[in-house]
């Protein structure tokens, strides 16, 4: 991952805790770290595990995908995989 995607995922995830309105403090000791590490995602420094990742999403009320990614979750067709065509996109 690099610096620039580190710094989208931690302003993202900034974003969705204080939306849910949970503290640094209180996502540290659900998921079992130090607000430090939290403050470290958040800032871009370092970056949540997988599980950790559907851990914040869960207690924030929100898509992986969007915390990755900035939108929600749509499925391609397979055969517009390499276009980028998306299920909804007229044809």
């Amino acid at each position: 991952m690099s610096t620039e995607q580190k710094k989208l995922l931690g302003s993202r995830l900034k974003a969705a805790r204080t939306e849910a309105d949970v503290s640094q403090d209180f996502a540290a000791e659900t998921l079992g770290v130090t607000r430090q590490s939290v403050s470290a995602w958040e800032r871009g420094a370092s970056s949540p595990s997988a599980i950790q990742l559907g851990q914040l999403a869960a207690m924030y009320c929100v898509c992986a995908h969007k915390l990755l990614f900035g939108e929600p979750f749509q499925q391609v067709r397979l055969s517009g995989i390499l276009s980028g065509e998306r299920l909804d996109s007229k044809s």
